[in-house]
């Protein structure tokens, strides 16, 4: 009895058929290759992108001027917002452009939060930081006067993206 059972275990028919292992061999690979793609595409993206919407304008980090009068705004166009990508001072009490501060190109990012701002205690001032490359950073620094942003310093290298305390401008 007990070669009996040996041998109905061991028959061919207590396998599954090719066709099962085969398909079964497709799949598991087919699983892997799409783990693959997804961790090799969430490392590309490693900047902060943003697809505006028409009107739509992102304020950056620390983007709104001490006294509420100003403030540092993102925006761009298609597919990530690179096509025609500008940050903007902005009117921050009625949300309308000021104009473009052309000094800050060749971004890495296009989202608001990717760019940051310091403002002077009496919002006369301002310096941006933002990056160009994955461990580059630039700060441009603009005077605020009779409604315009005018260049003071920059774009220039900085050692770090975030600004640190007060005496880091």
């Amino acid at each position: 009895m007990l070669v009996r059972q040996l041998r109905v275990s061991s028959s061919p028919s207590s396998r599954p058929p090719i066709r099962a292992r085969s398909v079964f061999a497709i799949l598991t690979s087919v699983l892997l290759v799409a783990i693959g793609i997804f961790f090799a595409t969430a490392v590309a993206h490693a900047t902060s992108n943003h697809s505006y919407k028409p009107g739509e304008f992102g304020v950056i980090v620390d983007g709104l001027s001490p006294d509420g009068h100003y403030s540092i705004a993102a925006h761009g166009e298609g597919d990530f917002g690179y096509s025609n990508f500008h940050l903007y001072l902005m009117d921050a009490r009625t949300g309308g452009k000021i104009g473009p501060l052309e000094e800050i190109k060749d971004t890495l990012d296009t989202g608001a939060s990717a760019f940051y701002a310091h403002w002077s205690a009496d919002s006369h001032q301002v310096a941006i930081r933002y990056r160009v490359d994955r461990h580059e950073a630039m700060e441009v620094r603009y005077r605020i006067a009779d409604h315009r942003a005018r260049l003071i310093a920059g774009p220039s290298k900085v050692p770090a993206l975030r600004f640190t305390d007060t005496t880091d401008r």
